[in-house]
């Protein structure tokens, strides 16, 4: 499958939400245990109309990443180098398409000299963010009744990975 990445654009906002969505439905179970109010807390600023202001917010780098002609993945970071947003389709997982989110954010931040990139991430995504070279950065902290943990990762211009050139080849 060929991934590639590019910035998000507010009519994107729809397929974007719906990505949210069903990534935290789908693949977050074990964060949120399917306890209706954790996911409804969780899932209640997921809408095409905040998915478009965080798109368009001149203090945010949006992104997408797409397999055969569709949105699989969204990936949101601040200015500031803390990654806010990772998620892709249930069915993509384990595909690349989250690491080439990762990718274009890292890519992003040392474009932007960034030394550090930061986030919280649920148990489910822990694994993935270790995989790419995330590291423990502090004690886990519950948002919404949802345990999460904070973790950091070095960043300079020689540590991102050109996202293009790799995804041109097949590679995830």
């Amino acid at each position: 499958m060929s991934i590639t990445t590019r910035p998000a654009i507010e009519k994107d906002a729809h397929t974007i939400c719906n990505v949210l969505r069903r990534s935290i439905a789908e693949c977050c179970i074990d964060d949120h245990h399917n306890d209706a109010a954790l996911l409804e807390a969780w899932l209640r600023n997921k809408t095409p109309g905040n998915v478009a202001i965080w798109i368009t917010s001149q203090s945010n780098f949006a992104v997408v990443a797409e397999a055969m002609g569709e949105v699989q993945g969204f990936g949101l970071m601040s200015h500031s180098g803390e990654i806010r947003m990772c998620y892709v389709l249930p069915e993509v997982r384990y595909t690349g398409v989250g690491k080439a989110l990762l990718r274009a954010m890292e890519n992003e931040a040392a474009g932007m000299e960034i030394d550090e990139m930061r986030l919280y991430s649920t148990g489910t995504g822990l694994s993935f963010y270790r995989r790419n070279g995330f590291q423990h950065n502090g004690e886990p902290q519950s948002f919404f009744g949802i345990m999460t943990y904070p973790c950091a990762k070095r960043i300079s211009a020689n540590t991102a990975v050109n996202a293009e050139s790799t995804l041109a080849t097949g590679l995830p």
